[in-house]
C-alpha cells in the first residue's frame, strides 16, 4: 500500500492533501498536527472520508524529539517504510507574516520573528527529513516534497515588489536550499527531493485566526502587486492546487531532484 506523510495537515493545503490522498483506499495517510484536540477541520474531514486510512500523529516541528517520536509511530503503522514525505508546515501568523524588514517595532522583535520562522520553515524541515529518512529509505517511491513558494525566489520578489513578508520569504528561500542539499546528498540512493509551489491559493475557509482590517488591507495590496506583475496567475482553490501538486509528485523522478517547481502560471 502506498504510504504518505503530510507534515502540517490541520488546515489549508495540508488538510486538502489528506483529503485527496485518503480518497484512495489503497493509500496509508499519516498526518502530523501540533495538537490533536485543536484540529477541528481535520476531524471533520476524516469523519467524512469513505475509508479508515488516515492516522493522526501529534508533533510540533520545532520539537525534534516530538518529530522523532512521530516517525517511530509512523513506522509502526506502515511496517517501517514510507513512500512520500510532504513537508507542508510553515509559520503563517498574520501579524508577523506580513511585515517587511522595516516594519518591526524593535530589532529584538525582528530577531524573535526571524528565529521563530527559521525554526519552523528551515530547521523543522531538516529535523523532519532526518527523522523520516530511515522509513523513506525502505519505501519504494523515495520522494521528499517541500511545499515552497515563489515568495522565496528572487526574481518573483523583484517583479512583484514584494518587500513585505520578509521573515517568511527569506526563510522559505533557505528552505528551498534545504531541498537542494538533500537532493545532492541522496542522489545515489534514487531519491527525488524537490520544493514545489502551490501558486496563489485561497485557504480562508480553514484559517485559524481572523484577519484584522489592517492586515486584510496589506494582504490585498500584496495580491494587487502580485497579479499586476504576473497577470497570468490565478487565485486557486486548495482542491485545484493540491490536485496539480499530486499529479506532479506522481510524474517526477530523480532527474528533477533538487529543483524548485513553480506554479504552472509562473513557470
Amino acid at each position: 500500500m502506498p504510504s504518505y506523510a503530510i507534515i502540517g495537515g490541520s488546515r489549508g493545503l495540508g488538510l486538502e492533501f489528506v483529503r485527496q490522498l485518503a480518497l484512495d483506499g489503497d493509500n496509508i495517510v499519516l498526518v502530523t498536527v501540533r495538537n490533536k484536540q485543536r484540529s477541528p477541520h481535520l476531524d471533520d474531514t476524516v469523519n467524512q472520508l469513505p475509508h479508515n486510512n488516515v492516522h493522526i500523529l501529534e508533533a510540533d516541528v520545532v520539537d525534534h524529539q516530538a518529530i522523532k517520536a512521530a516517525a517511530t509511530e509512523a513506522g509502526n503503522i506502515t511496517g517501517s517504510s514510507l513512500d512520500v514525505l510532504i513537508y507542508n508546515a510553515a509559520r503563517l501568523e498574520y501579524d508577523n507574516l506580513l511585515r517587511g524588514l522595516l516594519d518591526y517595532d524593535s530589532e529584538d522583535q525582528l530577531d524573535e520573528e526571524f528565529m521563530q520562522s527559521l525554526k519552523v520553515n528551515v530547521l523543522g524541515s531538516i529535523h523532519t527529513v532526518n527523522a523520516f529518512l530511515p522509513l523513506l529509505r525502505r519505501g519504494t517511491a523515495k520522494k521528499i516534497i517541500i511545499v515552497g513558494t515563489e515568495g522565496g525566489e528572487r526574481d518573483f520578489v523583484r517583479r512583484a515588489r514584494l518587500s513585505d513578508m520578509a521573515a517568511y520569504g527569506i526563510t522559505k528561500a533557505a528552505e528551498h536550499m534545504v531541498a537542494t542539499k538533500y537532493a545532492v546528498a541522496l542522489e545515489n540512493e534514487g531519491f527525488t527531493v524537490v520544493s514545489v509551489s502551490p501558486g496563489f491559493v485561497d485557504v480562508s475557509d480553514t484559517k485559524s485566526e481572523l484577519m484584522s482590517e489592517t492586515n486584510a488591507s496589506k494582504m490585498n495590496e500584496i495580491a494587487r502587486r502580485t497579479f499586476a506583475a504576473f497577470p497570468t496567475q490565478a487565485l486557486l482553490t486548495t482542491q485545484v492546487a493540491v490536485q496539480r501538486i499530486l499529479a506532479d509528485i506522481r510524474n517526477i523522478g530523480p532527474a528533477e531532484s533538487g529543483a524548485f517547481r513553480p506554479s504552472p502560471e509562473l513557470a
